[in-house]
């Protein structure tokens, strides 16, 4: 490591190496194949960034498997990947890595040091220290970024798997607030758990760099790590290198005046190879009965031209006919309207009766009742608009 006044080094956590994608696997093997694979990718690219950036040291700031999923192959390839590495590697674990199978049996490579479950510093040299501490347990109460403090004399990182108050997502492991890292002597707080990217503060700094690749549609966006510049103790740049391999993203196309190729250009046009795609259909056309008839198809015949990965297709739409003043006709269209139109002066419970009517629906009923309001009405028009498709099309 250079012993100069400037260093650098880069910033990442929750890399979920081995994550599986079941419903995908069932579905199509191929596929969840990839987005397993696109993990490690991301994180081979996170190595070769610091190599290439000639970073002085890497800081994982914990779950680097994911539950169940720390197989020797799994633990080898990482021990190979952070042997690419002449620098330091610090890790602390967090919830998903607390306890690990293949410690013993397969090593880290020398370069690398795991932070115990108790806080300890190691010192860099008269400028630097890196403070960490690990998960004790899977859940996981202490205050750990509480119990971390910094050395005046040094520029000290933190290195802690945390929830912060302010920024939960819910799942509240090392629970801890802002206050308990401010006035701590610490410089820079390596935080992980929180999946979504975050600069908390700048002063000091604390940090989330997210996790390393998107796993579903709520972790959209860039994926990566943090290149952290330091000079005379100072962070004078915070660089977000993206090295996702697929990003996941809401494609929203209104249908109105639009033929099926208008449709596939617009979402070529917001989606490539590298997007998984939840395409979300609205407005009114003549392209809501064939979205209703033929969605899975609709959805090969898109993926396949533009080269993206669908994930799901949400309709929305609503057919090109005047629904208010077709519901006066005396044909079955009109009756299926006015029944719809009815369903919705009904109380909740009493469209719950109305669906359990059907033996097997009925065994669904407490998951209907679960449902708020809005969406069970959500699936009243659906039903309605899809069987108002069927009929116009005869």
């Amino acid at each position: 490591m250079r012993m100069g006044s400037t260093f650098r080094f880069m910033h990442c956590a929750d890399l979920h190496l081995g994550s599986r994608f079941r419903g995908v696997d069932s579905r199509d093997p191929a596929l969840a194949e990839r987005m397993r694979r696109s993990i490690f990718d991301s994180f081979e690219k996170i190595v070769d960034t610091a190599v290439r950036e000639k970073a002085d040291m890497l800081v994982i700031s914990g779950d680097l498997y994911d539950d169940g999923n720390e197989l020797p192959s799994t633990r080898m390839w990482l021990a190979r990947q952070l042997e690419r590495l002449s620098i330091p590697v610090f890790i602390c674990r967090g919830n998903h890595d607390s306890a690990m199978t293949w410690d013993e049996s397969i090593s880290y490579p020398d370069n690398v040091h795991e932070f115990p479950s108790e806080p300890e510093s190691i010192t860099i040299n008269d400028d630097i220290e890196v403070v960490g501490v690990s998960y004790a347990v899977n859940h996981e109460t202490r205050n750990l970024a509480g119990m971390i403090k910094g050395r005046q004399d040094r520029f000290t990182i933190a290195c802690v798997h945390c929830d912060l108050d302010s920024y939960s997502e819910g799942y509240s492991y090392a629970p801890c607030s802002e206050s308990d890292l401010r006035g701590s002597g610490v410089d820079y707080w390596a935080l992980g758990h929180i999946h979504k990217r975050e600069v908390v503060s700048d002063s000091p700094y604390i940090v989330y760099p997210g996790n390393i690749q998107g796993r579903n549609r709520k972790e959209s966006g860039s994926k990566g790590a943090y290149l952290v510049t330091v000079s005379d103790r100072r962070v004078t740049s915070l660089d977000f290198i993206p090295t996702q391999s697929l990003i996941w993203k809401d494609v929203e196309v209104d249908i109105a005046g639009k033929s099926l190729n208008d449709a596939i250009s617009e979402i070529r046009s917001k989606a490539n190879r590298s997007s998984i795609v939840r395409l979300i259909f609205t407005g009114s056309g003549d392209l809501d009965r064939m979205l209703r008839m033929r969605t899975e198809d609709i959805r090969k015949a898109i993926s396949e031209d533009v080269g993206c990965i669908i994930s799901s297709v949400v309709v929305e739409t609503t057919p090109l006919i005047d629904l208010e003043a077709r519901s006066e006709s005396k044909d079955m269209t009109g009756s299926i309207i006015r029944a719809g139109a009815r369903l919705h002066t009904l109380s909740k419970e009493q469209i719950v009766d109305i669906i359990c009517q059907n033996k097997v629906a009925a065994r669904y009923r407490d998951r209907y009742m679960a449902m708020p309001e809005e969406e069970l009405r959500s699936i009243i028009d659906d039903a309605m608009k899809g069987v108002i498709a069927r009929m116009e099309a005869e």
